[in-house]
């Protein structure tokens, strides 16, 4: 990309910038004003210069004083017999106004007035004054010496659509002096069918102080959207300051909750432990003993067995009792081991052999402890 077609790209941008904000402006003071009656927002916008229109007819002429708006203050009509230069400033000293005050201006019949409109880029948006003269030279018969000309610019999409007005100073200076003024008394041309806006569109003949024509309009715009900025950064750092408010005092309810919650669990996990400690404790206080296991074997095994050993133990399994001795049917013992409600599952785990010293079989059995208890061993 070269050179020139980086400037003409920010020289688009720039204006595109331009035009937003004056946009912005112009609703900005539009929404404001529309938020008084139309008097006061009149009143507000309202420069003070004033604008006396004359229309002469073929009959009468007519008195016309408005602002420097377009908005109509009075009107009168007087006959072309009774029409004199001295009704005129008899006429603006009735409304408090003077010739001082006031720019006289004409209101031309529509053959007067040649009307034309042409578009332009974006671009032409600095030169839009110069642009308009040049094509009005190239394009039409007139010279600058011999016309007065004035234009109107509007925006439709890409482009400008300029609306362009022209009088011929002859009808200007034949039409003054019919009302018994010079030609440099009138300071603008009226043009009737051009449709306003905010103002009609005129065709201004020479620049004159006595308009009063300031831009305070557009200083409040500017004015007005700077306190919409402002008041937009306002609510924006508000609305920040409100949100981080919150959420610092949420943090603060999260850790004082976050501390609760601790000394909960803790307090929980310890009740925990205490119920363990007496569950445990109730189950030893409730498991049989080795001296209730003893008294079991003693109950339930015949007279014709003895035991030569008695092993309580504690394993994975639960608790465990290991009998061993002599009996006259060491089968025999084991259904009579599983009957009784302290043991359980009893068998033999070894061979059963005859003891020819005793005369009596040698067994060992081993049987589960109905119940639980906590760990430890016994023997005897």
């Amino acid at each position: 990309m070269d050179l020139s077609a980086t400037v003409w790209s920010l020289t688009l941008q720039v204006a595109k910038a331009g035009e937003l904000v004056d946009g912005f402006g112009r609703w900005w003071l539009k929404e404001f004003l529309g938020l008084f009656p139309q008097r006061v927002a009149d009143w507000l916008v309202d420069s003070g210069g004033r604008a006396l229109v004359l229309a002469p007819g073929a009959d009468a002429v007519a008195f016309h004083l408005k602002t420097d708006r377009g908005r109509l203050l009075a009107s009168s009509q007087i006959g072309r017999g009774d029409y004199s230069t001295d009704l005129i400033d008899e006429f603006l000293r009735h409304h408090r106004c003077s010739r001082a005050q006031a720019s006289i201006g004409l209101s031309l019949p529509q053959e007067h007035i040649f009307c034309r409109s042409f578009a332009l880029p974006l671009a032409a948006r600095r030169a839009l004054y110069a642009v308009a003269v040049q094509d009005l030279l190239a394009k039409t018969p007139f010279e600058l010496d011999d016309i007065h000309h004035g234009h109107r610019v509007r925006r439709e999409g890409d482009r400008f659509v300029v609306s362009q007005w022209v009088v011929r100073r002859a009808h200007v200076a034949a039409a003054a002096q019919a009302l018994g003024l010079a030609a440099d008394e009138i300071g603008f041309i009226e043009c009737p069918d051009a449709g306003a806006d905010d103002a009609p569109a005129s065709i201004v003949t020479k620049r004159s102080s006595a308009v009063g024509r300031n831009r305070w309009a557009h200083r409040v715009a500017f004015g007005l959207a700077c306190t919409a900025l402002l008041l937009a950064v306002t609510v924006l750092a508000t609305r920040y300051q409100g949100q981080q408010v919150l959420l610092d005092g949420l943090q603060a309810e999260i850790a004082a909750a976050t501390g609760k919650a601790r000394r909960v669990l803790g307090a929980i996990d310890k009740l925990r432990q205490e119920q363990a400690v007496v569950q445990r404790l109730r189950a030893e206080r409730n498991a049989p003993g080795l001296l209730d296991v003893w008294e079991e074997a003693t109950r339930v095994l015949p007279a014709h067995t003895w035991l030569s050993e008695l092993r309580l133990s504690e394993t994975p399994e639960g608790r465990q009792v290991v009998l061993s001795g002599f009996s006259a049917t060491a089968a025999g013992l084991v259904p009579l081991l599983d009957g009784s409600p302290m043991f359980a599952e009893a068998a033999l785990v070894g061979p059963v052999t005859m003891d020819p010293a005793e005369g009596r079989e040698r067994f060992i059995i081993q049987a589960k402890l109905k119940g639980a208890g906590s760990p430890r061993t016994a023997s005897r």
